[in-house]
């Protein structure tokens, strides 16, 4: 995994480095999408996600809506495809982005219109990360994922 400004990008990954976002491909050929982790920084904390499932979306289109609270706006797709789900975890508690925007805060899994790969503007990890570094020393940010508090004990730190 690599890692800049704090912020980190799997190596497992497609990114889009325009529109913040990673897409997993998963073996049925679906995909999962989520927002980057400089993109949840960007955002604060998530308070709601909403995605049409059924919904056929066109690439640079919105496949869901994020409303942080700094911000409401849209998920852009990096591809054209059916939204076929909206990740339950992050429907319960949207702050899962925050967390984990990688593993278990991904946004909605997608079957892509075609099955070639690469596309859109998507990169692998290894193409991405420089473009990236590139882009948060222009912006000064630095990432920052919000760790759940341990209530069982309160002194833990």
């Amino acid at each position: 995994m690599a890692r800049v400004m704090m912020c980190e990008f799997p190596d497992d990954l497609w990114y889009d480095v325009e529109l913040d976002v990673w897409v997993k491909r998963l073996e049925d050929n679906t995909v999962l999408l989520g927002m980057t982790d400089p993109a949840q920084t960007r955002a604060g904390k998530i308070l709601q996600i909403r995605a049409r499932v059924g919904k056929v979306v066109g690439a640079g289109k919105s496949v869901a809506t994020v409303e942080s609270g700094k911000w409401v706006g849209p998920i852009t797709s990096p591809l054209q495809g059916k939204v076929l789900r909206l990740n339950p975890a992050v429907a319960e508690d949207p702050n899962v982005i925050n967390r984990s925007p990688y593993e278990e805060g991904w946004i909605v899994q997608m079957e892509p219109s075609s099955q070639e790969w690469p596309q859109g503007n998507l990169l692998p990890a290894d193409q991405a990360v420089p473009l990236f570094e590139q882009k948060l020393r222009e912006e000064g940010l630095t990432c920052l994922q919000c760790i759940p508090s341990d209530e069982s004990n309160p002194g833990a730190v």
